[in-house]
């Protein structure tokens, strides 16, 4: 049926009440013969639905990972969402699915990307208690622990707020490691008896 709409050359990316392309209810029912005859005959993967979301984002609520590859290998913009819907990867985030996010990040996506309260997928993970999830993002290179949200808050205060221990370590750790790779090398070290004293704070949190 799909092949022959296409032979007539009807209109591909049409929608219903709530938006939705052939493309995005292809997506929607695993129907991915259907969708790569859409795909390969010009069918628009970044347009929105209703509700923000683009057909990339019905793939990865359903974890599937051929569907998400077709739909990268013709354009589909792994960051596309509206003002109030979030990203791909922190749609995955947010429904916990850790497989989802280990395939996002692998496929670049922005790992400091924020949603409509300027939340990273590294505070929505906090905030949810996903302790695998916060393990995998920590593993990116570039990702910003420092990032707050819009009340001014980041994920170590979450962590810190949730009284999770496990992952308050994990990100003290990470930031304690970081900054010690950051720390330059002094060429010319003070002698011991020229250095100042230092004081050393050391901070209890009460979980």
């Amino acid at each position: 049926m799909v092949s022959l709409l296409v032979s007539a050359r009807c209109e591909l990316n049409l929608y219903d009440r709530e938006c939705r392309t052939p493309l995005i209810k292809a997506v929607q029912l695993r129907q991915e013969v259907c969708a790569t005859i859409l795909l390969k005959n010009g069918a628009d993967p970044n347009i929105m639905d209703f509700f923000g979301r683009t057909a990339l984002h019905y793939a990865v609520y359903n974890e599937d990972t051929s569907m998400i590859e077709t739909l990268l290998f013709y354009g589909t913009d792994i960051e596309e969402c509206s003002k109030y819907e979030y990203q791909p990867l922190l749609l995955a985030v947010s429904r916990a699915k850790v497989n989802m996010v280990e395939f996002l990040l692998k496929k670049n996506a922005n790992v400091n990307a924020v949603d409509f309260l300027n939340r990273s997928a590294l505070i929505l993970a906090v905030t949810l208690g996903e302790k695998d999830i916060v393990i995998l993002l920590l593993k990116q290179h570039n990702i910003d622990v420092f990032s707050r949200d819009a009340y001014g808050k980041t994920a170590e205060d979450y962590a810190i707020e949730t009284r999770n221990k496990v992952i308050f370590r994990l990100i003290s750790e990470y930031k304690r490691e970081k900054t010690s790779e950051e720390l330059p090398i002094n060429s010319n070290p003070v002698s011991s008896q020229k250095q100042p004293a230092l004081k050393v704070i050391k901070i209890s949190f009460i979980f």
